[in-house]
């Protein structure tokens, strides 16, 4: 269950309601372009989801102990989310899935090659068209050493691209390689439900069909996603241009980076948009803790706070360390509220597969509405295009 709490952030309820007369109801509507992503039936089909359990249950009859996904940006962050959010912190599944082409880190690169000689492998390769710089360098790395240390390496590769056009769709084909199909009416950060992000999570242990659950009932969290999306709203009016995604509980980073890239590549045009930033409580008190107390009031705050976690006992203080964890959690809240830094709370019950599936819809939800409040597209990045065709530009002149 999931919770909008204000009490630390105090609404202009006239901006919220001149902000309910817009349209984007009207536009929240999975007939629109781009917008699949509002029916969890449409997202993934039940012969997708018996196909990724049927590809677990491969590596598992193959000894397989690890995954690794290629992909950047949508096509990695929401399944990492997901995966370091439900996974314990010590204790691997039984497959491990680690990720690559993230970056141009020759150092990592060298790592993962290495990390292949040890360990028997899958490849979960993911991406649109296969021409994005950073993906399609890992790929042709790590495509060689599986052809080297394979002779089924065509069973071992799975591409998760375009159907209908594209070079990696054209090398699958020609390699022989397993298809999964990337949602044409989805864009990547909002595809963490879909195959591209279920099949990793799904063969790293997290159970789909509990978060898909989930999903479909954040639907109920509509008002509370346009309630949250308009204090955001009135956040930016105010000239407090930038949002600290705030957690406590460090199996949360990598959601934090996936809301961030989600709301910041959704809003972030047009020269609008708040700048979200992950942020680490109660780790980063003593430095971005200081500056929203105290520092320039450019910055609010949104705290995902977890109701009930692990029982643990501290003696000295005669009071649960989550309790405590907790405590921390409103008294920061209280003391950035007299800096003049508003907090935003979004409360779970707990957190397991359920809940984030409610919480990443509640995401999409709050992502779509900001867009339509800021009068701009909602799933477009012509920012991020350009970038790549810069790229594409001078690695083409040094040739």
């Amino acid at each position: 269950m999931l919770h909008l709490n204000t009490k630390y952030c105090v609404p202009d309820q006239t901006k919220l309601l001149e902000n309910s007369k817009k349209d984007w109801r009207e536009k929240l509507n999975p007939s629109f372009p781009m917008s699949d992503w509002l029916d969890i039936d449409r997202t993934v089909t039940q012969e997708e989801i018996n196909r990724i359990k049927a590809l677990k249950e491969e590596m598992e009859t193959n000894h397989a102990d690890t995954l690794i996904v290629i992909g950047i940006g949508g096509s990695y962050l929401g399944a990492k989310a997901i995966l370091d959010a439900l996974n314990p912190y010590f204790q691997k599944s039984a497959i491990e899935v680690i990720f690559a082409g993230t970056s141009l880190s020759s150092e990592y690169l060298t790592s993962v090659q290495n990390l292949m000689n040890e360990r028997n492998v899958y490849v979960n390769v993911i991406s649109k068209s296969g021409n994005t710089l950073e993906p399609s360098i890992a790929f042709e790395l790590i495509e060689a050493k599986m052809k080297e240390r394979y002779p089924d390496y065509q069973k071992r590769i799975v591409v998760t691209t375009n159907r209908e056009k594209g070079s990696l769709l054209k090398h699958a084909q020609e390699e022989g390689y397993r298809l999964f199909e990337v949602p044409r009416n989805i864009g990547g950060r909002f595809s963490c439900l879909t195959v591209v992000g279920l099949l990793p999570v799904a063969i790293g242990g997290v159970d789909i069909d509990l978060l898909l659950k989930g999903a479909r009932n954040g639907i109920h969290y509509l008002e509370d996603a346009f309630t949250y999306a308009s204090l955001r709203y009135q956040q930016e009016q105010a000239h407090f241009p930038v949002e600290l995604i705030t957690f406590y509980e460090e199996k949360l980073e990598s959601f934090g980076k996936w809301v961030g890239q989600l709301l910041g590549e959704t809003q972030g045009k047009n020269k609008k948009g708040i700048l979200p930033v992950p942020n680490f409580f109660t780790a980063n008190l003593h430095s971005l803790g200081q500056y929203l107390q105290e520092g320039a009031d450019i910055a609010f705050e949104t705290v995902i706070k977890i109701e009930n976690s692990e029982n643990l006992w501290v003696p000295s203080k005669e009071k649960d360390l989550h309790e405590i964890n907790n405590l921390v959690v409103d008294q920061v809240a209280k003391a950035h509220q007299e800096g003049n830094t508003q907090t935003i709370l979004i409360e779970l019950d707990r957190l397991d597969a359920y809940t984030l599936g409610e919480l990443i819809y509640f995401y999409f939800l709050t992502a779509a509405i900001g867009g339509y409040l800021l009068e701009i597209n909602p799933f477009d990045q012509p920012g991020v295009e350009r970038y790549k065709e810069l790229v594409q530009q001078a690695l083409q002149k040094e040739e």
